[in-house]
């Protein structure tokens, strides 16, 4: 999702989280990670996402001429590096609506999507001044260390509470903020019923909010699914 005074058109946007920003493009590189399984699957390793971009792309070598295809042309092109219906399988994928972004890409590249309460090592990186820490997968908003918020994520266990992105976090559960105070304040509600206490301010008036939330703060990552086929450290690996 876009971060605070995101645009769409040139204009900003409020609840960008709602609108959707950008984020068609992270979803598109999913899609074609698929694809790319999908070869490599059909074809027992022999033929990648690497063949399709070889024809596909590789035409007319240093012209600089436009050269315009359709879609029953993308079709003909990855079914003459491997038979399949790519016409329904991107149909689906890019036409139709789905709860959430397709991730057969990475089940069949051998992994599933998990969640954790350690943070990736790149992920520390959050905490710099100017940078905006994300509890996106957990309570549902971004904060600077100094506790401006960035996004309030809709639908999100922040946004129910009644969070809106013109807050500014004061404490947490009766201390300072600071952003390890809250991620140990979601940590350990993962022990107990306890709702998560937030002073925030808004303008200059105060108010507490209470967020119902105990499942930890959930930073993704790929967990290795024992016994299928490895094709996603094929496709990551060096050239």
């Amino acid at each position: 999702m876009r971060p605070p005074g995101a645009e769409r058109g040139g204009r900003p946007v409020t609840w960008s989280s709602w609108l959707r920003g950008e984020d068609y493009y992270f979803e598109g590189l999913l899609i074609w990670l698929d694809a790319d399984t999908k070869i490599r699957e059909l074809s027992g390793g022999s033929k990648s996402l690497d063949d399709f971009a070889r024809l596909f792309f590789g035409i007319d070598n240093g012209s600089y001429v436009t050269r315009t295809y359709t879609f029953d042309d993308l079709v003909a092109a990855l079914n003459a590096v491997q038979t399949y219906d790519w016409k329904s399988f991107f149909r689906k994928r890019v036409y139709q609506l789905a709860p959430q972004a397709p991730d057969e890409g990475i089940t069949h590249g051998g992994y599933r999507l998990a969640y954790s309460d350690t943070p990736p090592e790149w992920y520390k990186h959050a905490d710099l001044p100017g940078s905006y820490a994300w509890f996106t997968t957990s309570l549902g908003f971004s904060s600077k260390p100094d506790g401006e918020l960035g996004n309030v994520f809709w639908d999100s266990p922040a946004f129910k509470a009644g969070m809106t992105p013109d807050m500014h976090l004061e404490a947490v559960n009766g201390k300072a903020f600071s952003l390890n105070v809250l991620r140990d304040a979601i940590m350990d509600a993962e022990k107990n019923t306890s709702p998560i206490k937030l002073l925030v301010k808004r303008g200059n008036q105060f108010q507490t909010i209470e967020i119902d939330y105990h499942g930890g703060l959930r930073y993704p990552k790929l967990s290795r699914v024992e016994g299928a086929p490895d094709r996603l450290d094929a496709i990551l690996a060096p050239k």
